[in-house]
């Protein structure tokens, strides 16, 4: 088949690239956010998806609104069998959802109807889910409520972090996809469940500050759920400390919340939740890399009872 393939992260490359190393198909054009100014120099900077398919040597296209009639006409022009979109982060009107002969198809990267929207990788760990998986369905009008052409589950291990389930997810969306384009002719949709709909969201920094007073569980998930970028922090000093690792001890804490209980050589720190000791195992200062939390607590020089979240 002739490919339009539209994304914009890194969950879209992996993907992208077995198309691409399988040979089967043409992919026809590539299509990704604009670059956009980051940074404190405010420099634009190309998707991640957009620089892999220049480095895959394939067509890119990135148009400021993809449902004009430029970009419609420049899309049409290609006569695609098919729309593939993954973590594209813009809506496809009618008019390019039927404007090839397959129609258009997103990965994502939940068991849907669970955790539709921006951000269901993440809501899975907050979520403290101990299964997700990637599901591949229509595009219709309603955000991620097509119905489903292929979904396959993946268990969540214990202390797996997003880094971690983020790139087995890409992984997993890579092998299905190309099987399913194998039958897409026969592919039978099942309608979602919307009973069983719930939502994900975009995350802002707010959300990512940790309140000690909450559950030692609750706090891991959100530990997990941030690592390792962007980081969940607490600020200690006055400055941000970013909790990368942390694992609940099975102990009463006899401090307040936020304070420091316990510094045990040669692994970390523990500090006090509102039900149990949180064991800090890797942390990052400001300006500094990722290190181990006892290596961190020797420069520190802090001890039990300090609160690490003033």
């Amino acid at each position: 088949m002739k490919i339009i393939y539209a994304g914009s992260s890194e969950f879209a490359i992996s993907p992208l690239e077995e198309l691409k190393a399988r040979r089967l198909h043409t992919i026809a054009l590539v299509i990704s956010q604009p670059a956009r100014p980051k940074g404190r120099k405010l420099i634009p900077e190309d998707t991640p998806l957009a620089l892999a398919a220049r480095e895959m040597g394939l067509e890119l296209y990135t148009p400021e609104d993809i449902n004009s009639s430029e970009a419609i006409a420049r899309i049409a022009a290609e006569d695609a069998d098919i729309i593939i979109t993954a973590s594209y982060g813009a809506f496809l009107g009618k008019s390019l959802r039927v404007l090839c002969r397959f129609g258009a198809i997103n990965l994502h990267p939940s068991l849907l109807p669970r955790h539709r929207g921006a951000s269901p990788i993440r809501s899975a760990l907050l979520s403290g889910d101990k299964l997700t998986g990637n599901s591949i369905f229509r595009l219709v009008k309603k955000m991620d409520a097509g119905p489903i052409l292929m979904q396959e589950k993946l268990e969540i291990a214990e202390h797996e972090d997003y880094g971690s389930l983020h790139a087995r997810l890409a992984n997993q969306a890579a092998m299905m996809l190309p099987r399913l384009l194998d039958t897409i002719e026969s592919a039978v949709a099942t309608p979602q469940n919307e009973s069983e709909a719930t939502y994900s969201r975009m995350i802002h920094k707010d959300d990512l500050r940790l309140d000690f007073a909450l559950p030692a569980i609750t706090l891991q998930n959100m530990i997990r759920a941030y690592a390792p970028e962007p980081g969940a922090f607490t600020v200690f000093r006055g400055k941000e400390l970013k909790i990368l690792e942390a694992e609940i001890l099975d102990s009463n804490p006899d401090q307040p919340p936020g304070s420091i209980c316990q510094i045990i050589k040669n692994i970390g720190f523990s500090v006090a939740s509102a039900d149990a000791e949180l064991m800090i195992r890797k942390v990052q200062a400001a300006g500094k890399k990722a290190m181990t939390a006892w290596a961190y607590s020797l420069g520190a020089r802090f001890e039990p009872g300090e609160r690490i979240d003033q």
